[in-house]
């Protein structure tokens, strides 16, 4: 049956279209009830001057008690327009000027504070708590909150949207209040043309039909700079992603179910797994892929295992052009889908490669780490990045792909040569530089321990730097790197360029180590790291085993320039334009910093190159 137009018109779902039918019935009421009750309103009116209050301090009240009933307009049905004219009509056209000023202002940063949550009983009573920004919040702009200042019940609306979206509060206060005055100015000059005239009927009058006037420009305005091209769409949702980080010994045993469980978790079904490992991890432990097999062999029921480990180039070979496209053609030739599992075994080199592989092969392969690095296991196995070095840049190529799952065995790590295993802890001595005194001192009570490699402290330095990298990732409200405050960054812009130079002769926590020292000695030149503190950081990372002064710090290029101080630019460009750059401010704390003086980087360098500068009394390192 066809609904007729009335019906539509008062149903409660009715369209925006039949905006102004309505405006119309309200209009109509608005002058029935003038015609039916006229005399009575007349007679009200040439009384109404009685009640008026003579003495200052009457009408002082007089204008505090407008003034509140205009800021409460936010969350009381009062008609502002009416409260405004009779303002000018009481109080006169300066008077009335100033009320009406300060009630809206009022009124504008009480619902500014309401949408923001300040006032948070009020604002729970009022549900704004719960609500999500809708269209008028993703629409709201400077030019809507001056348009929007005169309509009714808009007006209201726009300043709790501002504060729900947290619209920048200076600018927020300074655009209401001058489009206030604008507003203020022009009730007060209508209002006092009506009085002077000794139409106080009319002036009422106006009060109803100066909104719909606001509503009319307002729309008409709308309608007048509509673009020709239809209005954009706004798609907005949220990912949310879980991914624990195990520790376990002995991952292959028969008897550990550690990887079983994770494999199996949720699957219906034989779960499909194929293995990339680092070659050098192979070579180091023969047994290993007889042992994986066996694992697989006794799980057979749940777990299909489509071939031995595959062999990948070990460090930064891996994170290659060519690298990639060989995983890409073992998982088609493996037949891998999207309800597969990769394991990917290895350094943080290796992890990165088989990573953007997963990111990208099929849109996404469901990926576990098995890190068999120091470095691996405590920071980049815990991260969401991926990627390969590209036309001489490092990690020019990539993608933020988390992993379904990390598990470190700390027993992948008693193979490693004792130059690996202390080279790993050069993010777990940068974590702590910035966010962890307390862990810092403790691998100060414990360097000589750590330096050794002794099981104990170095468990627990990974677990500990593990969970503070974690921490990070997980609460510090940019897992995927979209600004540029990266305090985990700590030391890498000389570390990258470092790498390059030697052509990856050094670790990369080598490289993070000589890069943290140049910057605390950076940062001491500048004040923000004490004496003592840039000695406590020299004097740790000597103690762990680092060389400070590798050959590739002193390379010149042909005009005498330290070849290492090109990362700076290079480390701006990966950042996307803004360079900033983490330096501590005192152990346990950092500060991101947008420019660098590069006469006082190198004379940092020039103190690292020599090791033999006051006041820290260390050993000579390497000639220039």
């Amino acid at each position: 049956m066809k609904r007729s137009l009335w019906h539509r018109v008062l149903c409660n779902k009715a369209p925006a279209d039949y905006f102004w039918a309505s405006l119309v019935c309200f209009s109509a009421l608005v002058i029935a009830s003038f015609l039916l009750f006229e005399q009575q309103i007349q007679d009200f009116l040439a009384h109404l001057e009685l009640y008026l209050p003579e003495s200052p301090a009457g009408k002082a009240n007089l204008a505090l008690l407008l003034i509140a009933l205009l800021a409460l307009d936010v969350v009381l049905p009062v008609p502002s327009s009416v409260v405004a004219l009779l303002a000018v009509a009481a109080l006169g056209s300066v008077a009335g000027f100033l009320v009406i000023f300060v009630g809206l202002c009022l009124g504008a940063w009480l619902g500014y504070a309401l949408g923001a949550g300040y006032f948070r009983v009020l604002s729970g009573r009022l549900g704004l708590h719960q609500r999500k920004p809708g269209p008028l919040v993703q629409k709201l702009g400077t030019l809507s909150l001056i348009c929007l200042r005169g309509v009714p019940v808009l007006a209201e609306t726009s300043v709790v949207a501002a504060g729900m979206q947290r619209y920048p509060l200076r600018a927020f206060v300074m655009i209401t209040a001058l489009a206030n005055i604008g507003l203020a100015l022009a009730y007060s000059a209508i209002g006092s043309f009506l009085i002077k005239e000794n139409a106080l009927l009319v002036t009422l009058l106006a009060g109803m039909v100066l909104p719909g006037l606001f509503i009319a420009c307002h729309s008409l305005f709308s309608k007048l700079r509509k673009p020709a091209t239809p209005e954009a769409l706004h798609g907005r949702f949220e990912v949310s992603y879980d991914y624990p980080v195990r520790f376990t010994d002995h991952l292959f045993d028969l008897r550990n179910p550690c990887l079983r469980q994770q494999l199996t978790a949720g699957q219906h079904g034989r779960v499909t797994v194929l293995i990339f490992a680092d070659e050098q991890l192979l070579q180091c432990n023969p047994h290993l892929p007889g042992q994986i097999e066996t694992w697989f062999t006794s799980h057979a029921r749940d777990l299909h295992l489509l071939a031995a480990p595959i062999a990948v180039a070990a460090g930064e070979l891996s994170k290659t052009a060519h690298v990639l496209q060989q995983i890409y053609a073992d998982m088609l030739k493996h037949g891998l889908d999207r309800h597969c599992y990769v394991l990917a075994m290895g350094g943080g080199a290796l992890l990165d490669s088989v990573g953007y592989a997963c990111a990208t092969f099929h849109r996404g392969i469901r990926l576990i780490r098995l890190p068999s690095t120091v470095l691996a296991q405590n920071d980049a196995g815990i991260g969401v990045k991926n990627g390969i070095n590209a036309f001489g840049q490092k990690n020019l190529l990539g993608a933020f792909y988390p992993a379904t799952a990390v598990i470190n065995d700390f027993q992948l790590l008693t193979s490693l040569s004792r130059r690996d295993q202390i080279a790993g802890l050069a993010e777990a001595v940068k974590v702590a530089l910035i966010k962890d005194e307390a862990f810092f001192e403790w691998m100060e009570q414990q360097a000589d321990a750590l330096a050794r490699f002794d099981h104990p402290a170095s468990r627990h330095a990974i677990y500990r730097c593990a969970e503070l990298h974690l921490g990070h990732i997980t609460g510090a409200g940019d897992p995927f790197e979209r600004g540029n405050g990266r305090p985990l960054d700590y030391g890498h812009w000389a570390a990258h360029k470092l790498e390059n130079l030697g052509q990856h002769r050094l670790r990369h926590g080598e490289a993070v180590a000589v890069g943290m020292a140049l910057d605390a000695l950076y940062a001491n030149a500048l004040g923000l790291l004490s004496d003592t503190d840039c000695e406590r950081v020299m004097s740790l990372l000597q103690k762990l085993g680092f060389d400070l002064c590798p050959t590739e710090l002193t390379l010149k290029d042909e005009l005498g320039h330290f070849q290492v101080m090109l990362g700076l630019e290079e480390f701006r460009q990966h950042l996307g334009g803004q360079l900033s750059i983490p330096m501590l401010s005192r152990i346990g704390a950092s500060i991101d910093l947008h420019e660098i003086d590069e006469r006082l980087m190198q004379q940092a360098l020039l103190r690292l190159s020599s090791l033999g500068a006051p006041p820290f009394g260390l050993s000579e390192g390497c000639a220039q």
